[in-house]
């Protein structure tokens, strides 16, 4: 039986390893979060909360956060303290007329924030953040420098006499900060440039300057979408702005009809075996593909990917979509072991239609079942020993298994069968 025991324990440490490795996504989350925490009159905090729990990003990068208040609530009432930890809040040092700030939080068991700076415009600023990974080999140096921006708003006038103030130029100019920035960062950094661009067509200069070949760190958008975005039918897929059909009370409205919201990445996350993209992760999250100049709550815009209540929650946060998307790493993540449930699945790696857990350590355990690409499916709170959980309605493949109890938690993988 010791034998046995040990056997069990060494097989979850394992897919715990297993999990926090190549095959465990590191995942992103870009999020404009319109005038936060009063621009809109409403009490938004819960809707911020239920779209931060149904994705459960490790980075998450906000945009228009109006003050400290706001910014703390994120942290201790959205995402907790207990796995997240944050940037510190700054007003904006490139003009008082934009007072709106960019934040970054981020999943301190997987991250340690090592530097935090801005760069300035003459519209906002650039936060500029760099993490670094928390693995189990001291020699492993991997770095992710992180900007963060809110490009000038607005389509460029045709009428404008000086081409220079245009919104268009007023985009080009905010990039070329971070472009010449690039200069400094290390060639093995990775680079994530996120956050609400406000572009219209892959032609503006702005696009256009950040996918320069000859930028000292070559940029890329993972999707490769390049196209005129705007109102394009062709694009419905990855349109993140308008979630309001109509305007009022802050709220911009006209429907789905632009692609306003990137994440782009250094060229090295999309070859590099040690941390790259998860390809068909990036998403307009809550975008079913079905949305075209509708408000995201619309029964028009129904799908299989997102519930109404995901869009509901979504309807009356922003008038934006957040957008997502995961990395992967082969570097082994460090794991306290103190923090260990010890859980098995009693029916073993390969499951068919239902399951049950034996633990050895504290009970009850919040049980959550998420697929590969990280959405969560299925969650059972205060789940008891032995007691059965229904996977009927799973399709075939591979799972993970996220158990917490108190301070301890565990990640186990299984496999469903037909």
């Amino acid at each position: 039986m010791q034998t046995l025991n040990k056997t069990f324990l060494s097989f979850g440490l394992f897919f715990i390893t297993l999990y926090l490795t190549a095959q465990t996504p590191i995942k992103l989350m870009s999020y404009n979060l319109l005038h936060y925490p009063t621009g809109t009159g409403i009490d938004r905090k819960d809707n911020l909360k239920y779209i931060l729990d149904t994705y459960q990003p490790d980075i998450f990068m906000a945009c228009e956060i109006e003050n400290g208040t706001g910014a703390d609530e994120i942290l201790n009432y959205c995402l907790g303290t207990q796995k997240f930890a944050s940037s510190s809040f700054t007003y904006n040092h490139s003009g008082s007329q934009y007072p709106l700030q960019q934040m970054l939080y981020y999943n301190k068991f997987k991250f340690e924030l090592v530097n935090e700076t801005y760069l300035t415009t003459y519209v906002r600023d650039i936060n500029h953040y760099t993490l670094k990974l928390l693995t189990d080999n001291t020699s492993d140096n991997i770095y992710i420098e992180v900007y963060v921006a809110h490009l000038k708003a607005g389509a460029d006038s045709t009428n404008s006499s000086n081409n220079d103030t245009s919104n268009e130029n007023a985009r080009r100019d905010m990039v070329q900060v971070f472009v010449d920035d690039l200069a400094n960062i290390p060639s093995d950094h990775f680079v994530i440039f996120a956050g609400d661009f406000n572009l219209y067509t892959y032609q503006e200069p702005a696009y256009q300057k950040i996918i320069d070949p000859n930028n000292a760190i070559v940029m890329k958008d993972p999707i490769h979408r390049e196209g005129p975005w705007h109102n394009n039918i062709q694009y419905k897929d990855i349109f993140t702005q308008s979630t309001h059909s109509t305007s009022a009370n802050s709220y911009v409205g006209g429907g789905l009809d632009d692609r306003f919201d990137f994440i782009m990445m250094s060229q090295n996350l999309l070859n590099n075996p040690v941390l790259h993209y998860t390809s068909n992760t990036y998403k307009s999250f809550g975008n079913n593909g079905t949305c075209f100049n509708k408000a995201i709550n619309s029964s028009y815009c129904s799908g299989n990917l997102y519930d109404d209540t995901l869009r509901e929650n979504l309807y009356t946060m922003s008038d934006h979509l957040p957008v997502v998307a995961s990395l992967q790493t082969t570097a082994t993540l460090s794991v306290n072991k103190e923090n260990l449930l010890v859980t098995r699945i009693n029916e073993g790696t390969y499951v068919q239609s239902t399951l049950s857990l034996h633990s050895d350590g504290t009970l009850p355990m919040n049980v959550q079942i998420f697929n590969s690409l990280g959405q969560r499916l299925l969650s059972v709170l205060s789940y008891q020993p032995d007691m059965p959980i229904n996977i009927s309605t799973l399709s075939q493949g591979i799972y993970f298994l996220h158990l917490q109890s108190g301070q301890k938690q565990q990640v186990i993988k299984f496999v469903k069968i037909p």
